[in-house]
């Protein structure tokens, strides 16, 4: 048995309709492995890393930012803000990012919305930097 994984961002079509062994998410209620058989269930994703392993292969890693999944059929389709895979990462733009970010987070006059926009920067940078190394 496998599952049938599509991974879309509003920039690309990561994978469609791609067999896989097992998918790891982080979501709002922290990680999750969907494995052929689950329950059908929909979840908020979490910024974090995301993994699957193709049909016999070796895991595939990647960062993931906020979106939702749906798990139903053995299907499994996870729409993401932003994605990349381990490989694709590039450490020094990360780095660049979390200083970016880190900067504005200090200035005195940020709303509580750009607040939260560059702390979920401030980790992605981070997740990035740590897969990527």
């Amino acid at each position: 048995m496998s599952l049938k994984l599509t991974i879309l961002s509003p920039e690309r079509r990561l994978l469609e309709n791609v067999s896989a062994e097992s998918v790891t998410l982080f979501g709002s209620e922290g990680q999750i492995q969907i494995m052929p058989g689950h329950a059908p269930f929909i979840g908020v994703l979490e910024t974090g890393t995301f993994s699957y392993r193709p049909a016999g292969g070796q895991d595939i890693v990647g960062a993931i930012s906020h979106g939702f999944f749906e798990v139903k059929d053995d299907k499994v389709v996870v729409t993401a803000e932003t994605l990349e895979l381990k490989a694709e990462i590039d450490v020094n733009r990360a780095k660049k990012a979390q200083k970016l970010a880190e900067d504005a987070l200090k200035a005195a006059d940020l709303d509580e919305k750009k607040f939260k926009k560059y702390q979920l920067k401030l980790q992605r940078s981070l997740i990035r930097q740590h897969l990527g190394e």
